[in-house]
């Protein structure tokens, strides 16, 4: 992996790369987004005014680098370290990764400390094995990202848009990250089984 330089910025940064966060994470080999570093933010505390997929890396992708998922309210602190539209924070006390003690997310769901967070809203599932997000709703359809056991999943509408393909498999449209949609199988071919389990949206 490349280095990158440090170098300082301003306080008002998070408020800037808030700001910035519409375009989806560049290919990494064309991501040439600078590294830097505030001392004035590192331990500032924060708070996710939504739930946000968390990553080891600043790119925020691929799914493979995906670390977990933290709930709306959560709070987490910076770590200082920050890019366009990024912000690094510690992991609190290592929920989503024993060995993982930071991690990346959008700067956009980070809001001040002490904030009340929306109420939930949409429909979310659990996993109950792991899954495959399909870029539509046909085993023939590009992989774009992927859900571990017990991960949490969030379709994207509620109630859940689906459509039965013409095996019988019910499938699902999902919300996946950088605002993304996505589709996995809900049940097996002629509807057999069931993928996911519903349960309560944090």
């Amino acid at each position: 992996m490349r280095s990158r330089t440090l170098r300082s910025l301003s306080l008002g940064t998070v408020a800037v790369l808030a700001a910035s966060t519409g375009a989806i994470a560049p290919v990494l080999a064309q991501d040439t987004r600078p590294l830097t570093e505030n001392p004035a933010l590192i331990r500032g505390c924060r708070q996710l005014n939504q739930t946000a997929e968390v990553f080891d890396n600043s790119t925020l992708g691929p799914v493979a680098n995906r670390i977990g998922t933290l709930a709306a309210g959560t709070q987490v602190t910076l770590t200082g370290a920050v890019t366009t539209g990024r912000a690094q924070v510690f992991l609190g006390g290592g929920t989503l990764s024993p060995i993982q003690p930071v991690g990346w997310l959008n700067a956009a769901n980070l809001g001040p400390c002490g904030t009340t967070p929306p109420p939930p809203t949409g429909a979310c599932f659990r996993a109950n094995t792991a899954l495959v997000v399909r870029s539509g709703p046909s085993t023939g359809s590009a992989t774009i990202a992927g859900y571990n056991q017990n991960d949490l999943v969030r379709a994207s509408t509620n109630p859940p848009t689906q459509q039965t393909a013409a095996d019988g498999r019910r499938w699902m449209q999902v919300s996946i990250f950088n605002a993304g949609t996505g589709w996995i199988a809900r049940t097996g071919a002629n509807g057999v089984g069931s993928n996911v389990t519903p349960t309560n949206c944090p």
